[in-house]
């Protein structure tokens, strides 16, 4: 594959758009058209057996009736799944509901321990990079590179299913041995939404950088909370300080693989230790202040101070767009802005462009476990997941919901959000930052973010978070390194 320069990387400036709402536009094919395209956008006759899948966020709501309760009632994996078993009578396709209050991890963990995992399941791809030895997950490449039976002639897919995908974002889900383990259907974003009447009254406009940032929560202070919590921007503050090692630590540009950041931690050109690090220490602790006191605790409904007006900002992804516009109890006026830039001004390290958008694949991925090859069902999963994939399939079951944005070409996107989908499909967004929690290993990601937490709560030190967050960097580094040969020479 040929790596997107990084100077190429679109700076998201369209991602600020105000107060728009997310909804792919795509309607499905007429019955007509279908029936048209029937002979040739069929799939393999003869799929027999039953599937089970897990489809997380596109699981049916148990009502399609309206109300506060379930803001956006949706069906659409059942209708699809539906029409598929009416075009291959010997196949039954079973939408499994996973129990509320368990984490989603730890169920999917529990079912693969107990032989009961459903057969396609929504799971992390950083989640699986972690788990590849245990044999849970199914390695999709020979499937990638076959057609996809269910797109028209001519189009993304129809010779090569890895086609119908954005290539960046799909690039990022190569796991550490190379190889895909997960479709990536969707995409999300990032964004600061605001509530526009409290700025307008006090006289605020979005800030566009760090310092900006700053005076606005402080002139919040006396009226408000000024920020409900901090999220992404912390990692995206990490990306700007460490802009300037990017053409070092990633010296072919494009996206920043696990074995470059690894190496890139083993020969010191990454640690907690650097200045930029210290640095991006000092920015985010400046922050804390102006965030609700809850910001720490478990559980906490953010967006429910938001919607309460409780707080004047709130940082959440981009599903939140069809959330606020399907609320009826939004009574207030809401805009967003998109990540503060840090500039000379806030760091002697950043060099004063735009952060890279969070976001990319990181919605819905569904993997193919590996107890479909033990149910002997392998062609009937892999030739659902194509049948939901081809766009006049995915384009309604993504714009039913209008809280994601299409991964796969030909199906399209609110105007509205034309810029932030390109900034994630043709820039390099959180692909290409060093700083991501994804681009080390669980355990030692989860570790790393409790001690920013104690840092931030001033239970440690700087001194005593960096070294803690360096013995941790390095531990990934040498068992990632070992583990996956890798060379750092």
């Amino acid at each position: 594959m040929n790596k997107l320069s990084r100077r190429s990387f679109l700076r998201s400036a369209g991602m600020a758009g105000a107060g728009v709402a997310l909804a792919a536009c795509t309607a499905p094919a007429a019955p007509a058209a279908q029936d048209a395209a029937e002979d040739e956008m069929s799939g393999e006759p003869g799929m027999t057996g039953n599937l089970q899948i897990w489809v997380q966020h596109y699981t049916p709501t148990e009502s399609m009736e309206q109300g506060p309760n379930n803001p956006l009632p949706h069906n659409m994996i059942q209708v699809i799944s539906d029409e598929y078993m009416a075009d291959h009578p010997g196949a039954t396709v079973e939408i499994i509901r996973k129990p509320d209050n368990l984490a989603s991890h730890e169920w999917i963990v529990t079912q693969q321990a107990g032989g009961t995992i459903p057969h396609i399941v929504w799971t992390h791809s950083f989640w699986v990079q972690d788990e590849i030895d245990k044999n849970w997950w199914i390695p999709l490449d020979p499937f990638f590179e076959q057609p996809n039976p269910y797109v028209g002639a001519g189009e993304p897919g129809s010779e090569r299913w890895l086609d119908q995908f954005y290539e960046i974002p799909t690039e990022a889900k190569r796991g550490p041995d190379g190889k895909h383990y997960v479709v990536p259907i969707d995409l999300v974003t990032t964004f600061f939404f605001f509530n526009k009447n409290v700025f307008d009254e006090a006289g605020l406009s979005a800030p566009s950088t760090y310092g900006e940032w700053i005076e606005v929560q402080e002139a919040l202070m006396d009226t408000t909370i000024p920020n409900a919590r901090l999220a992404w921007y912390e990692s995206q503050i990490g990306a700007m300080l460490y802009a300037k090692k990017d053409d070092i630590i990633n010296a072919d540009g494009g996206v920043a693989s696990l074995e470059e950041v690894g190496c890139a931690m083993k020969n010191g050109l990454y640690s907690a230790t650097d200045p930029e690090y210290g640095d991006w220490f000092r920015l985010v602790k400046q922050l804390i202040p102006y965030l609700a006191p809850d910001w720490a605790a478990e559980g906490a409904d953010f967006n429910r101070k938001f919607l309460q007006k409780d707080v004047a900002v709130f940082e959440d992804g981009s599903w939140r767009f069809g959330y606020l516009k399907a609320d009826p109890l939004v009574d207030f006026e809401w805009s967003t802005f998109y990540a503060p830039t840090i500039t000379e001004a806030d760091s002697p390290f950043a060099i004063g462009e735009a952060a890279p958008p969070i976001g990319g694949a990181t919605a819905a991925q569904w993997a193919l476990a590996t107890k479909t090859e033990q149910d002997g069902i392998v062609p009937l999963a892999v030739d659902f997941l194509r049948y939901v994939t081809a766009p006049q399939n995915a384009g309604r079951m993504i714009s039913e919901t209008g809280t994601f944005l299409p991964n796969i070409k030909g199906v399209d996107v609110n105007p509205d959000l034309k810029e932030p989908l390109r900034a994630i499909t043709e820039g390099l967004g959180e692909a290409g930052m060093v700083t991501y929690p994804d681009k080390i290993g669980t355990e030692q990601r989860e570790k790393i973010a409790a001690i920013w937490t104690d840092f931030k709560l001033d239970v440690v030190t700087q001194d005593e978070a960096a070294g803690q967050i360096n013995e941790l960097l390095l531990e990934y580094a040498d068992e990632a390194i070992e583990k996956n040969g890798w060379d750092c020479s």
